[in-house]
């Protein structure tokens, strides 16, 4: 039987902290582009993703 990697949890919450904030920062400018973008090009968008 292997043995598992110690896991360092300090470290681990530190980088989960990190990704937290960069992904509230990714939402927050997501939202800003939204905004100040016209509903037909950002839906294009939207659409080709969603329908990939």
């Amino acid at each position: 039987m292997e043995k598992l990697p110690k896991i360092d949890l300090i470290e681990l919450k530190k980088e989960m902290e990190l990704n937290r904030k960069q992904r509230r920062e990714f939402v927050k400018q997501y939202a800003e582009w939204l905004k100040k973008t016209p509903n037909k090009v950002w839906s294009k968008q939207q659409n080709k993703l969603l329908n990939h």
